[in-house]
C-alpha cells in the first residue's frame, strides 16, 4: 500500500466518522451499514438495549444503445426494527456466516418493517458517490431479495443462528 492510498483511506474514514455522528445515534448501530457497504450483503447488530439491521437492494441501469450501465446499491439501515406485516412464502437456498454449505429456508416474499429511524444510502459507482439521508417515513415495504434478507437478519437477532435444511438433503435427478 502506497502513501496516496493510505491518505485516501484516512480521508474516507474521517468522512465516515462525520457522517455517522450527524445521525445522533450510537456508533455501533452503524456496524451493519458499514459491513454492507464494505463487504456486501445484509447484516445485523444487537445489544441488550438496541438492534439494527442493514439491508441491501440493487437496481441496474443499462443503456442498450451505449452498451454500458451501472448497478446502484440501496442500503437501508433500520434502528430498532419491528416487523409489521409479512406476506407469501418463498423457498430458497441461503448461506450464512461460518456455515460451509447453503441451506433451504422459507422466507416471506414481502415484509413491512417499522423502525425508530430509517437511514438510506445510495451507492452510485457511476458517480463514485454514497448519498445518505434519514427517511421521514418510519416503515418500509420490501419485496423479493431485501425482504428475504430482512427475514434472515431478523432470525439472527431472535435466534442467533439461521437454521434450514442442509443442501445434502437434496437429491440429484438426471434428465433423460
Amino acid at each position: 500500500m502506497d502513501a496516496e492510498e493510505i491518505r485516501a483511506i484516512f480521508k474516507f474514514s474521517v468522512q465516515e466518522k462525520n457522517i455517522i455522528s450527524g445521525f445522533e445515534i450510537r456508533e455501533e448501530l452503524f456496524l451493519p451499514f458499514l459491513l454492507s457497504l464494505k463487504s456486501g450483503g445484509s447484516w445485523s447488530y444487537a445489544s441488550e438495549e438496541t438492534k439494527s439491521i442493514a439491508l441491501k437492494d440493487v437496481i441496474t441501469y443499462y443503456d442498450e444503445e451505449s452498451k454500458a450501465g451501472y448497478t446502484l446499491e440501496k442500503i437501508y439501515l433500520f434502528i430498532d426494527p419491528e416487523v409489521i406485516k409479512e406476506e407469501g412464502v418463498v423457498r430458497r437456498l441461503e448461506k450464512c456466516g461460518t456455515k460451509e454449505e447453503r441451506e433451504l429456508v422459507e422466507r416471506p416474499y414481502s415484509i413491512t418493517l417499522k423502525a425508530k429511524k430509517v437511514i438510506l444510502a445510495e451507492v452510485n459507482p457511476e458517480l463514485r458517490e454514497i448519498r445518505i439521508r434519514e427517511l421521514k417515513k418510519k416503515s418500509i415495504l420490501l419485496k423479493g431479495t431485501p425482504a428475504y434478507s430482512a427475514a434472515h437478519e431478523r432470525e439472527h437477532l431472535e435466534k442467533g443462528e439461521v437454521g434450514g435444511v442442509p443442501l445434502w438433503n437434496f437429491e440429484y435427478v438426471k434428465d433423460q
